[in-house]
């Protein structure tokens, strides 16, 4: 079969699709994987510079205040970063982003959700360590349990991952939040 109804358009024309087909893909960007280093840029940007990589974002309908004061005011119901799916909430303190924080989905209940977070877990940690080295704090539950909760520092941002939860239902949490540097003379 020949498509040589194709070749002979309009310059003109073949450049509009060019273009329309290109915005198609980049309106589809959140479905595309994004790191968590990918993330961190966001912090400290304002909601209008964050548009083109807040597709999909909705206003979060009860708002949870940080202690911080950041208030978590949009979320994007899946987006998927390191190559999980997540829910993720957006922080912002005088219109700037603060803090995302980003919760798995749909690991299931059970027995498989132990499994599914396992090994989701076991991947974000070898993707968080092959991107910001070994973390500066982990702590389990037991000497055997793999970390229950691990951060690293990055140039501009913490990293936070969390497992909480019963061991039928758990939970993982990857928290990225802009570094607050404190003169110690102001401690």
């Amino acid at each position: 079969m020949k498509f040589s109804w194709l070749y002979p358009l309009p310059l003109s024309l073949r450049f509009r699709l060019a273009v329309l087909l290109a915005g198609a893909l980049w309106g589809c960007s959140s479905a595309w994987s994004q790191t968590v280093l990918e993330n961190a840029t966001l912090l400290g940007m304002t909601r209008q510079q964050m548009e083109p990589a807040l597709v999909g974002a909705l206003p979060v309908r009860l708002p949870r205040r940080l202690s911080s004061g950041a208030l978590g005011s949009l979320r994007v119901p899946d987006v998927l970063c390191e190559g999980a799916h997540f829910e993720q909430t957006l922080f912002f303190t005088h219109q700037k982003l603060e803090q995302m924080d980003l919760v798995l989905l749909n690991p299931g209940s059970g027995s498989s959700s132990e499994d599914t977070v396992t090994k989701t877990q076991a991947s974000l940690l070898q993707s968080l360590r092959a991107e910001l080295g070994p973390e500066l704090a982990s702590f389990a539950s037991s000497p055997e349990a793999m970390a229950d909760m691990a951060s690293w520092v990055s140039a501009s941002a913490d990293v936070m991952l969390f497992r909480s939860g019963k061991p039928d239902h758990p939970t993982l949490r990857v928290v990225i939040k802009q570094r607050q540097r404190v003169d110690a003379s102001e401690l």
